[in-house]
């Protein structure tokens, strides 16, 4: 259902929220629940990929002993794997924090069964620093405390900041990060594969330009600092590890 009124677009005001709440966890690399929050994670993880690709595409170029036939074999097994153990990461770190999240829960349930009134300090400790003030709180702090499940979800919300609507599946996330990486996989590793290095780092910093400008048009931020820092943080490590191999 589209809102009436300009400020939303074509959003609900419920859609609007979340998605003006999603575009600031992204950045913070945090779970997403809107489709411009799953593009930028697809562009950021493709990023990753893609530079690591090119650390072992510089190898080749520094040892020269490496068969040149091979260098397919080894872009996309390494690529691949690599691919599977971040996504296995993103999925292990997600189930930590669903453990961490539930044990907080089942602990501040506790709490506020066996101590009420110090639950009711907190809550009231909470909506002064959002700016309430007496004798808003107290009814506020009345109202919420005479629900024991509204007073639980209310203490993991304001205290812990922990909204489970709002965090996917672990599965889900480790599946988005695999996209990511197989997507990074099959731009990079054809340029990764040019005979020439200098081209093959060319072409690299294009498609890197161009997901970070994709990344920044997501989150309406200015796009040309970000190309021109994320395009020279990937030439600098790359003559960082040009330099690094060379001196050992």
């Amino acid at each position: 259902m589209t809102s009436e009124y300009e400020h939303f677009g074509n959003l609900s005001p419920e859609e609007h929220i979340k998605d003006v709440q999603d575009m600031h966890k992204v950045c913070k690399g945090e779970p997403h629940q809107t489709k411009k929050g799953c593009w930028y994670h697809l562009a950021h993880d493709a990023i990753d990929c893609g530079v690591f690709i090119f650390f072992i595409r510089t190898v080749f170029f520094l040892v020269p002993t490496i068969p040149v036939f091979s260098y397919g074999k080894i872009l996309f097994t390494t690529g691949l794997s690599w691919v599977f153990y971040t996504a296995c990461r993103r999925a292990q770190s997600a189930w930590a924090y669903m453990a961490l999240t539930h044990r907080n829960m089942l602990q501040e349930k506790k709490e506020i069964e066996e101590h009420p009134e110090q639950e009711r300090i907190e809550l009231k400790v909470l909506y002064a620093n959002q700016g309430f003030q007496e004798p808003l709180i107290s009814q506020m702090v009345d109202f919420v405390c005479a629900d024991s499940s509204l007073l639980l979800n209310t203490m993991l919300r304001e205290e812990l900041h922990i909204q489970f609507e709002d965090y996917p599946h672990p599965l889900k996330q480790g599946s988005v990060k695999a996209c990511g990486g197989l997507l990074g996989l099959l731009l990079f590793s054809p340029i990764a594969l040019t005979v020439s290095y200098t081209i093959a780092a060319l072409l690299t910093s294009i498609i890197i330009g161009a997901l970070l400008a994709l990344k920044a048009r997501l989150i309406k931020n200015a796009v040309t600092p970000a190309i021109v820092w994320g395009v020279g943080m990937f030439i600098t490590a790359i003559s960082l590890c040009c330099s690094l191999i060379r001196l050992f």
